[in-house]
C-alpha cells in the first residue's frame, strides 16, 4: 500500500496516473483508462473517468499490478514549505527565462527585396 500526500484539495486520476509513473503523458490517461476497464476501483467501485477527484481518506486499487494507494492531507508545516518550494521553483524559472532572453542573438531584419524600374 502507497501513501500519496495531497498538497491540494484533490487530485484528478488522470493526474495519479501520470504522478505514478503509469503512463508518460496526461493525454495518454484517455487510453490507459479505456484499456484497463473493470482494474481500477476508486473506494471499491471501477473507476474510469480521467476527471474523477481523488481527495483525502480515498483508496484508489489497481488489480493488475496489485497497487493500492492511499490519499492523505497534507499538514499545514507541509503544506506552507510545499509552496514555499514551488514559489522558489518560479522564481528560478522566471530567472533563466530572463537569462535565456539577454542571451538570444538578436534575429537578422528581412530586407526587403530590390525593385527593378518598370517591375510593379
Amino acid at each position: 500500500m502507497e501513501k500519496y500526500i495531497l498538497f491540494e484539495e484533490y487530485i484528478t486520476l488522470g493526474k495519479i496516473l501520470k504522478e505514478l509513473g503509469l503512463i508518460a503523458t496526461g493525454g495518454q490517461a484517455k487510453l490507459f483508462l479505456a484499456e484497463n476497464t473493470g482494474q481500477i476501483f476508486y473506494n471499491g467501485e471501477a473507476e474510469n473517468r480521467r476527471g474523477k477527484k481523488l481527495r483525502a481518506g480515498d483508496v484508489l486499487e489497481f488489480k493488475n499490478s496489485a497497487l493500492t494507494v492511499t490519499f492523505e492531507q497534507a499538514s499545514p508545516e507541509a503544506i506552507a514549505q510545499h509552496e514555499a518550494d514551488k514559489a522558489e521553483e518560479n522564481r528560478v524559472k522566471a530567472l533563466v527565462k530572463k537569462l535565456n532572453a539577454e542571451q538570444k542573438a538578436p534575429k537578422a531584419t528581412k530586407k526587403a527585396p530590390p525593385r527593378f524600374p518598370g517591375r510593379k
